[in-house]
Formats: C-alpha cells, structure tokens, sequence
C-alpha cells in the first residue's frame, strides 16, 4: 500500500509525530507498505499564487515549480494521506496550510486524484481542533475520500504545560489501531 505522511510541525518528535509512529507501526503489522514523508518545515513550498494556471492548464500543472511537485506525485499515487498537525491558534500549522492550500493543482482532476483515498488525521492542541476537522469533514465527501480522526489535547489538566503523547497510552494505542484495521481492510479488498 503507498501512503503518505505530511508532517506540519516544525518540531520533530513531538506529539503529532508519535502519532503518526503508532500509526506506522499498526500499518506495518498487515504486508509492506511504500511510505513518503514529508516534514512541510523542511520543504521549499512557496504559497499558492492564485495565478489559475492550474485551472487553465488541467495535468497537476501549478506555475510554482518547487517541492511541490514531488508531493503531488505521492499524493496522486497514494492510497492513504495522513495529515499530521499541532493546532497552531486553532487551526493547522502554516506550514502545513500551505502544502493543502497548493493541492489546488489537484483539484483539476478530483476522479484520478483524489477519489478513493482514505484521509487520516492526527491532531494534537490545547484548546480547540474542531476547524481543521470540520474543513476534513467538509470536503472529503466532495472528494469521495475517507476520513479518520484522531485528536489529543495535550494540555495537562492544571493548564500549566504541554504533555506529550506517549504518556497517553490509550491514544497511542487508537493510533496503532487505525493503521492495522485500515491494512487489514485494504488486505480483505485484494483477496
């Protein structure tokens, strides 16, 4: 199964990112799988110009010429795209917004892009989540792609810091699940 990740926060390790090796791991446990990463901090992504040479164009064609274009490639051969993203302000981080934003490109094609993938999101904040479900929730039906959520509030319960994720058994353990069962169905659609 091909899969790619894109991690939004400029902070390896971190909670978001456990997350995704819970998920990883559960994947793996059913068959191989060829996995892309992408750590939207690293990349050169410049912003979605506007310009609709995507529109005017079709082919995944942006005028942008960067890194994009590798991530387009993975996100058109991919069977799952995890969205791996700290909640910056109530929304995903920049970074990663700026990945989404530039999928315009994609748009162009919904039938071979994006119809029958599976959409996982790992969401860590403190304080709200529920823009950047509700913008998932809203266009995968649109998509015909599947989504997931898992969401942790990382907030010790006083307020006073920032826990991470691996002293949440339970979620680690939701993590690890979602990747086996969605490898297990996709192993059940092939016999």
């Amino acid at each position: 199964m091909k899969i790619l990740i894109l991690h939004g926060s400029p902070r390896k390790g971190g909670s978001s990112d456990t997350l995704v090796k819970q998920f990883v791991l559960g994947l793996n446990t059913v068959g191989k799988n060829e996995i892309k990463e992408f750590y939207a901090n690293d990349v050169n992504v410049r912003p979605c110009q506007g310009c609709l040479t995507c529109a005017k164009l079709g082919n995944n064609t942006c005028a942008n010429e960067d890194d994009m274009q590798e991530i387009y490639s993975a996100f058109v051969d991919a069977e799952i795209v995890v969205w791996a993203t700290p909640m910056y302000w109530g929304y995903m981080t920049a970074q990663l917004k700026t990945i989404l934003d530039r999928m315009e490109a994609l748009y162009c094609g919904p039938e071979e892009n994006w119809k029958g993938k599976t959409f996982v999101a790992l969401i860590t904040y403190h304080y709200h989540y529920q823009s950047t479900v509700a913008f998932f929730e809203r266009i995968t039906p649109f998509f015909g792609v599947k989504l997931h959520t898992i969401v942790y509030n990382s907030l010790s319960k006083d307020g006073s810091c920032d826990v991470h994720v691996s002293n949440c058994r339970e979620k680690l353990e939701e993590a690890f699940t979602l990747g086996k069962n969605l490898a297990q169905t996709r192993t059940l659609r092939e016999r």
